[in-house]
Formats: structure tokens, sequence, C-alpha cells
């Protein structure tokens, strides 16, 4: 009953071309898929199946084709190009047997031509084409993807059933699946770049009749030697592509970022010893919720219920796999559970019911033997854990349960020690002796939290997380997405959680971003905003505030304004138009934390260059009296548009939104506006208990880049019509 992820290699394969340069037309889309598959076969298999989490497609092949150019919109959300990249997929027989290949990825040319960050060195198809805006006469793609159709067979691998095309970011493969969009986000990203063309010699690339080094080849480094590749043997490289932890790579943003984000190793520490010891080692699966580097600390309590199956000896009852009969005792603590009788997810799930706020699971195994779980991500879940989930073997655990009672306090913590799969502050990549041609070109798989670009599928980013590797693009010199972070720019909420949301837009350029968030506490409405940082990944908006103590239209007086720090608000992505909202309230809001997963009201077409952005110079946020304002959002539909706007009544916060539309005049009106009430903070909303009142009608009249004419016409007592002028928050130039 209990799991084993497949650890199944990934890799990487191309065709190398040397054909003359010639130039390209500039097109819209960041991405083009040519899909090489015969009528009936592979992405255009028309088998009827059904829809599956987030992917609503009914034949295999849309669903295979939806899943990948999911991908695609999650790697054009991160990266620019000045044309399109070209990617052949097709689905072929790749082999069935002890390392099964789940798919290829790679370049199908190379080019060390001129406008190139670095001269005489080769670079992938891909990267010369978006950096240079020019192809080789006569390719048809840059870059090639291959994945396995023996897999959806059943019998090709071990613990695979098949690939699993769902999309819902929240739902996990079921077990023996293996997501597909992981494996697709990893073989794409083997085409954009993350690929040493080192040949089985580790001898560099012929091109022009001389070796060059690749541009990866340029940042991976030799701690031992003090050396980047370009400047070692091929026999140097050699022994450096099987040398453990000394095979680095050197590009500063992906260290920086990967410091953020790459965990210590787990360890489980007491107030008093057990055993004579205070500290245990531990393991820690590659899922989400992560612990802070300070821990969680509570007592530890053994969860009691009957043992569904055969008799365990002394962790009979300690199974957690039925409800807890002792749930009061588990409420606030960790609880120590005995692997075996049924599913992880099961024992957390029932922890997680009782009120426990971790779980420590001891291995029925011993250290080492074949199907432990004692190692990072070595089990499977059916849904995302609750709660952090630590892991230890037997014999650990053995000493833990004989520490319980003695008011003793354990904490799920980490090792004082540098984050796992990094040597000396530098990120390591992949160096196994057995799988050779897995080494180098992908990340080393012993990260917490793993990345997409490790050797084997985890099954963890199954909500688009390509973590640090944009980063690693960004070192090698793919142009970055800030030329368009407008394309985050509208209404981001969450379906389930209607009448409640966010409005993000940016100022200055598009260079910095502003958002106000729409929520209730009590019943009442109040509205959070503030400035903030993009680091391409995520929005974190660390001063946000909340007013209060000023009145509507002819009553406000700007000095009755009262301002307070209330926390953060922080936009992870997915890719344009999805992600999860994280709220952080200070202590004195009295307001638990909460997240949300949230999505655009209205899509953004994520498959775009910079170049080919819609205009959204009316972005922005709005005010005539400093306290209250407007803030307006293009929405990716013909002058369509979403108007949030923010004031008092009687000193408490108010908020107002809907959609309109451009007429003829160039005048913008939102003719649908609305007022709400009833809802309630986090975890307690209700979107039934929201009541909707119609506001009237808020009509924009643009005067230049920075200036708007605002007419409030409202049919809503007691808030009376008025107009004014109101201008941008952070001015632009109207040249």
């Amino acid at each position: 009953m209990n799991r084993v992820a497949p650890d199944l290699k990934l890799l990487a394969a191309g065709l190398l071309l040397a054909v003359g340069m010639g130039a390209a037309p500039v097109q819209a889309q960041m991405f083009e898929v040519i899909y090489n598959d015969d009528a009936g076969v592979g992405f255009n298999d028309n088998q009827s199946v059904s829809p599956v989490s987030g992917n609503p497609a009914t034949t295999l092949g849309a669903q295979r084709r939806a899943v990948l150019e999911d991908a695609l919109s999650i790697w054009a959300s991160r990266l620019d190009s000045q044309i399109t990249i070209r990617i052949n997929a097709v689905f072929d027989d790749l082999g069935c047997g002890e390392r099964t290949t789940l798919g290829t990825g790679g370049t199908t040319w190379l080019s060390r031509e001129g406008g190139l960050p670095k001269s005489g060195t080769a670079y992938p198809g891909s990267m010369v084409a978006a950096l240079t805006g020019e192809r080789f006469d006569g390719v048809s793609a840059d870059i090639n993807n291959t994945y396995n159709i023996r897999i959806d067979d059943g019998d090709c691998a071990e613990s695979v059933d098949s690939f699993w095309y769902g999309l819902d970011p929240v739902e996990l493969p079921p077990a023996g699946q293996v997501s597909f969009l992981e494996l697709a986000l990893h073989e794409i990203g083997h085409g954009l770049g993350f690929l040493n063309l080192t040949n089985s010699e580790r001898e560099f690339i012929e091109l022009g009749g001389e070796r060059r080094p690749d541009i990866m080849s340029t940042l991976i480094f030799d701690i031992q030697r003090g050396e980047t590749w370009d400047q070692l043997t091929a026999a140097q490289r050699r022994t450096s592509a099987l040398s453990g932890s000394n095979l680095t790579f050197k590009g500063d943003q992906t260290n920086v970022r990967a410091a953020e984000r790459l965990l210590p190793p787990a360890q489980i520490r007491v107030s008093e010893p057990v055993a004579n010891l205070r500290q245990f080692d531990a393991f820690i699966q590659g899922f989400p919720p992560f612990l802070p580097l300070e821990g969680l600390s509570a007592p530890l309590r053994l969860p009691e219920s009957p043992n569904p199956g055969a008799p365990v000896s002394t962790w009979d009852r300690n199974l957690a796999c039925t409800p807890l009969e002792n749930a009061q005792f588990i409420e606030g603590n960790i609880a120590l559970v005995y692997r075996g009788e049924c599913t992880f997810s099961e024992k957390i799930r029932n922890v997680v019911q009782a009120g426990g706020v971790g779980i420590i699971i001891v291995d029925n195994l011993s250290a080492g033997s074949e199907g432990s779980v004692s190692r990072d991500r070595s089990i499977a879940f059916s849904e995302p854990p609750a709660i952090p989930v630590y892991i230890v073997p037997r014999n650990t655990g053995t000493l833990l349960r004989g520490g319980l009672g003695g008011g003793r306090i354990y904490t799920l913590g980490y090792a004082n020690q540098p984050p796992r799969g990094t040597r000396d502050g530098l990120v390591n990549l992949y160096s196994d002796a057995d799988n050779e041609g897995s080494s180098v070109s992908h990340f080393s798989n012993r990260m917490v939290p793993p990345s997409v670009m490790n050797p084997s599928i985890s099954n963890v980013a199954y909500g688009g997380d390509v973590d640090f590797v944009p980063d690693f693009f960004y070192d090698l010199g793919w142009p970055d997405a800030m030329g368009k972070l407008s394309q985050y720019t509208g209404a981001w909420f969450n379906p389930d959680r209607s009448g409640e949301g966010c409005v993000l837009v940016t100022e200055l350029g598009e260079q910095i971003p502003q958002m106000s968030c729409y929520l209730y506490r009590d019943g009442r409405q109040f509205w959070l905003i503030g400035p903030g940082e993009f680091n391409g990944e995520r929005f974190v908006f660390n001063d946000i505030t909340v007013t209060s103590g000023a009145d509507y239209g002819a009553n406000f007086d700007p000095d009755d304004v009262i301002r307070e720090a209330w926390g953060t608000v922080t936009l992870t992505l997915r890719d344009c138009n999805s992600g999860r909202i994280e709220f952080s309230p200070d202590e004195t809001q009295g307001l638990a934390p909460f997240s949300t997963r949230v999505r655009k009201l209205v899509p953004t077409d994520c498959n775009r260059t910079a170049s080919q952005q819609p205009d959204r110079g009316l972005n922005g946020s709005y005010f005539a009296r400093n306290g209250e304002g407007i803030q307006l959002a293009a929405l990716d539909a013909i002058d369509a548009w979403f108007i949030t706007w923010y004031s008092y009544l009687d000193g408490q916060q108010v908020w107002f939104s809907g959609d309109g539309r451009e007429n003829s005049s160039g005048q913008i009106v939102f003719d649908n506006v609305i007022s709400t009430s009833g809802g309630e903070w986090g975890f307690d909303f209700d979107p039934n208990d929201v009541e909707r009142t119609d506001f009237g009608t808020i009509v924009i009249d643009p005067i230049d880049c920075n200036r708007v004419n605002v007419d409030f016409q409202s049919t809503l007592e007691p808030f009376e019509p008025f107009s004014e002028e109101m201008r941008r928050v952070v001015l632009r130039s109207c040249d």
C-alpha cells in the first residue's frame, strides 16, 4: 500500500546542423509546435478518453497537446525572444527496461556566429534565434522533443502505468502515473539550453573546423581544480563529470535563487536527551509545505487507532490508517506514525483531522534496504500533504518512541549545514558513474525541494514549478521576461471564492507592480494596497497598508485618513494566468495567514514576445485626493477593462468593482459596477455569504497618459454622484 516514486532517467539528445544563417520575420508567438506524428498516433491519437483534472480534452492526442502547450505557456511567461522558437514534437518508441527513457529533448542546431554574448562559443539554436532574431537557412525547428509512446501501454517501466495528463495545479498524479507536464517542462528545458554539448569523451563540439566550448560548459565549475570546463582538458572533464559534489554551476543568478529556495538536511531536535542524543537525522519529502529554517516545535505523541491489517507488534495501534481514537491527545502536537497497511496520504489525513501540526513517519524497513523510504523524495502521495512530513529509519523511530513523555519538546527542523545539492555556495550538477548519460546536463538529485531539471521525475512540478531554472537560462544569456511584465496585469481571483480578489497593475514603464486586494472582515469590506517587487517567479508586496477614517465624495478629507502597516502579500506564479496568493498579516491585525490559488478573471495569451504585447498604456493607479483612488487594468480582450474604486463611508473602507469597454469616443464605460458585503476573512470565507448590490456607472475619460477624468454616477445610497480629475500615482513620460 505504501508506494515508492519511480526514479526514471531523462536523457537529452539533439541533431546538430551546420548551414548558413538567414534572417527570419518577427512573429507574435514565443513558441510554435510542429507536431510530427502520423495521423492517429501520438499527439494526433484520436482515441476517446475522459477529461482529466484541469484538462477537458476528450481524445488522447488532444490531451497530450494541451499539456505540451501548457508547458510552453509556463516557459513563455519567463523568457523572451526576438522571433518564434519552433519545436518538433513527436511520440516514438524509446524502449523499455531498467532505465526506461520517458522522453528526450535537445537542440537541432548550433551557432558560434556574431551577435552572441560570448564569442567563439557554441550556442543552441533556440538561444541563437531568441538573441539574434535569425536562424539557419532551411531549419524548420530549433528544438526536438520526443516522448516514449510505450509508457501508456502500462507494462514498460516498473511502478509506471501511464502518463498523467492532468493540469490542475493542486491535484497530484494518481499512483503509477507520471506527470506529463513535468516531463514536458523538463525536455523543453533541455532544448532551451540546459544541455552540455560535449561528447562521450567530453570533447567539445566541432564548429567551423575547431572544437568550441558550449555556453553551459563556460559556467560548469570544478571546485577541486578551481576552473570552469572551458579551461580544462577533455581528460580532466571526464574525471570532473563523475566527481560528485565537485561538479557545480557558477551562474550568479542561479546560485542566488538556489540559496533562497534549497533546504539543508532535515533534522529532529529534542529538548532533553533521548538515549543520550538530542539530534536525529531525518528526511523530508519533496512536497510543500516546507518548514522555515527555525522549524516547528511541539510535543511528540503516538496516535492510536485500530490496525486494519495484520499485526505489526509494538506499533500495531500507531499506523494512523483509521480515524484516531485519541484525537484530543494529538491536537496541536506532532504525531509519530509507523509505516504500513495504508497509504501515506491516509495516515497524514487522519493526523490532520485530529489537529496534528506535523508527522514523523517511521519506516518499517531497515535503512538502505530495498523499498526503504528513508531518503528524500522517495514516497508518493495521492494528495498534497497539509502538514510537514518527516521520515526516519526504523531504529531512529524506536529511539524516539522510547523518549516520549517527560515534557520533551521535539523540533522538526534542519541541520546547521549548507543546503542539500550545493557546495561552497554553488549549486551541484548531477554526477553519477552508473548513469553517465544523465550526468552534467541535470541538476543534482539531492536537492530539496527538487528541481524540474533533476534527472528523475518527482511528480512535484504538476503545478508548473520551474524553480530556479529560468535563472540558469538568464545566466546563459537568455532574455528575461521583464519586458513583458504587464502580461500579469488584471484581476486575480479564485473561482471557488467568488466575491473577493486582487488587482495587479504595473507602473513606470511597466516596471513597478502595484497590488490592491478586496476582502472582508466580520461581513464588512476592507481593502489593501501597496507597491512591490518582481523576482521572476513571484511578486512580493512587503509594504501593504490598510487605511480608515475618511468619508465618501464631497465629505472626503485626506487629513482624516489613518494609515497602518498591514503585512505582506505574495503572488507566486505558475504562468501569466495562474498562481497562488499568500496573505501574511502582521500580528497586530488579529487575522490568521492564509493562501489561495488564483487565476486571471480574463486570461492573457502567455505565448507572446515582449514586442507583441498589447497596449496597456492606461494601466495603473490613479488618485485625486491622497488616500483613495482607482486602479485600471487592461484585460486581454479587445477594449476590455477592469476597475476597482477604493474609498470610505463613515470612516470605514468600502470598495467597488466592475468590468467595462471602450466606446467610439475613447471613453471607458463601466456600467455594471457593484458593491458587496457579507464575506469573512480567510478560511471562513464562503462565497454564498457575499451579497452584491449595483453601484451604478463609472466613466473614464482619458486626458493624457497620466490624467483621466472620472465620473461616478451611483444609484446606491448614500454614494452621491460626483466627478473629478485623477492622475497617476507614478507619472510616465507622455512623449
